[in-house]
């Protein structure tokens, strides 16, 4: 009798610790906000246009920040003009921040005398943070 009282005394010490060394605190865990795109970092981008292998060297690029997809009112957050830098034409967006962005553009292929447009949305990695990041977007040309 003595044995079984034994027993059962200790299957319950056992059962009663289990249950409460395994307490929930019911704090909340700490989560990371999404990244949200625009100015206020340290990256910068640089945007390429690019027509089968030819680097379209006039036009301007729009971005739109913390998003991928195309405004629906067709706003955009910024622009800039493209330019040569070091022998390649681009444009150039400075003080990002990790993010979505949607870009487009809209240039002159001086090669095949035509009117080009592309777009594409990019996400600027937590890497980039601070870096120099080249986004090459492909274009055509705008039906007539």
């Amino acid at each position: 009798m003595k044995s079984a009282w034994f027993k059962s005394t200790l299957l319950t010490a056992v059962v009663s610790i289990a249950l409460f060394a395994c307490k929930d605190d019911n704090k909340p865990t700490p989560s990371t906000p999404p990244a949200v795109g625009g100015k206020g970092g340290m990256a910068t981008m640089r945007v390429i246009a690019d027509a089968n292998g030819i680097k379209v060297d006039s036009g301007k690029v729009y971005i739109k920040y913390d998003a991928v997809v195309i405004p629906a009112n067709n706003q955009y957050d910024d622009s800039a003009k493209i330019i040569k830098v070091d022998g390649t034409p681009m444009a150039i967006f400075t003080e990002l921040k990790e993010g979505n962005y949607f870009l487009y553009i809209k240039g002159w292929d001086i090669i095949r005398s035509q009117t080009i447009w592309g777009n594409m949305a990019y996400t600027l990695p937590v890497s980039a943070k601070t870096g120099l990041v080249y986004v090459t977007i492909p274009v055509r040309p705008t039906q007539q």
